[in-house]
């Protein structure tokens, strides 16, 4: 597998790359690219960001380029910035005496990059390349795995689980966004040492789901957290052995990767459909989603459970479509998108083969909203002086249902009219 760095990093990255290769080395320093990114060559793929070792230690590193980053220097990394583009740059290094299954108790700069390499966590990410000889180190046969499309440990898996409590959700992220699987014994590892997942953080749990939710294949990384009941760990009151509705689940796939909140809303509904939305924030917020992807969550969530009623309960009438369907989404986004249809159109998962039916009703530009109603409350202070404003929100909500259901009524005249009526049949 030999990697074609002319072809596959863009021309700005490896002139960057070469440069630090060439002023490490000029000092007297190795230097090689390693971990994800020599992976992601030697499977034809595009870096999405380039980590470098050395034996340099971080004071040389510094003394050699302009702008450089303490962004880890407790663990030998720097980061070097060459037109505003970020590098890591790290030290070899023997991690020691993990004590809390998240991180060394001290680091070690080692000597060699064969005693680096044995600390990293997967085969394939054991990989380093040298940029200006072309020769690819390999001692941990990272590309018969690669080959094999196969997540085994360096090691042994329980050991090196233990150490890091990360590394059996990474290995699963890995499974979902490489479409890899996961060897026997390195699986097993995963179910021995929960209790040592346990102790990282909810945000480093969360980062990977996101990060897997970047992927093309989502519903994979969801399929074996239920599997091996990981989310159990982080949220006790969830029941075991659950078993995901696999339709919803692939519908994950589809879904856009700018609306987190509708990943997250099918991802639960797969496995527990009969959520109540006070149980589904708990979990949502539990595990330190933002209080917006909280909100589009649980916003998803509802109509996803509205539209998969029996079809005897789901009336799709113009007028429950309207009210039921498109105004809770205009109501909730249009102050962060542009509502048009392409936006509706990323809606498609959840109504499928109806959603000719409500882009059809959308591009109509039906009054949804109070704000879009031809009067507002001003206009009910000027004609109706003596009508209480504490009564105004149950006329105003009285008019919309009346455009919703009759849209040629949204004119001012006509509005002010029924206006007229409903105060009338309130004071009698």
């Amino acid at each position: 597998m030999p990697i074609e760095l002319n072809s596959l990093v863009p021309t700005l990255h490896r002139k960057h790359l070469e440069s630090i290769d060439s002023a490490l080395k000029k000092a007297g320093f190795e230097c090689y690219l390693v971990g994800g990114s020599v992976r992601d060559l030697v499977m034809q793929k595009i870096p999405k960001e380039y980590d470098l070792t050395t034996n340099a230690e971080p004071k040389d590193v510094k003394k050699l380029f302009r702008t450089v980053i303490d962004t880890g220097i407790e663990h030998g990394t720097v980061t070097v910035v060459l037109d505003k583009v970020n590098y890591e740059v790290t030290t070899y290094r023997i991690d020691k005496d993990y004590v809390d299954g998240r991180r060394p108790g001290h680091v070690e700069f080692g000597t060699t990059l064969h005693e680096d390499l044995k600390r990293r966590d997967f085969t394939m990410n054991a990989l380093a390349y040298d940029i200006q000889t072309g020769v690819l180190i390999d001692d941990h046969l990272g590309l018969i795995d690669i080959q094999n499309k196969l997540i085994r440990t360096i090691g042994n898996p329980v050991q090196r689980f233990t150490e890091d409590g990360l590394r059996p959700i990474r290995a699963l992220r890995f499974a979902s966004t490489l479409n890899f699987s996961i060897e026997e014994e390195t699986r097993k590892a995963i179910h021995l040492t929960k209790h040592i997942t346990k102790k990282i953080s909810l945000e480093r749990f969360q980062d990977e789901i996101l990060k897997s939710f970047l992927g093309q294949t989502p519903s994979r990384m969801v399929q074996l957290l239920v599997e091996e009941n990981i989310f159990q760990i982080f949220l006790p009151t969830m029941e075991n052995d659950l078993t995901p509705n696999q339709k919803i689940l692939l519908q994950l796939n589809e879904i856009s990767k700018d609306l987190i909140g509708m990943q997250l809303a099918f991802a639960f509904y797969s496995f527990l459909p009969n959520l109540t939305l006070k149980e589904l924030e708990s979990y949502v917020r539990t595990l330190k989603f933002s209080g917006q992807n909280t909100k589009d969550t649980l916003l998803f969530f509802d109509l996803l459970s509205k539209w998969n009623l029996p079809s005897d309960e789901r009336e799709l009438t113009s007028y429950r479509i309207k009210k039921e369907y498109l105004a809770p989404i205009k109501r909730h986004f249009h102050q962060r998108y542009k509502m048009d249809s392409s936006f509706l159109s990323k809606l498609k998962p959840i109504y499928e083969e109806n959603m000719d039916v409500l882009l059809s009703i959308w591009n109509e530009n039906p009054p949804l909203l109070l704000s879009d109603l031809a009067l507002n409350g001003n206009h009910l202070g000027e004609h109706f002086p003596n009508f209480p404003k504490t009564n105004y929100g149950e006329l105003l909500n009285f008019l919309l249902d009346l455009v919703l259901q009759s849209p040629k009524e949204n004119e001012f005249q006509k509005l002010i009219t029924h206006s007229a009526d409903f105060i009338n049949k309130l004071s009698k």
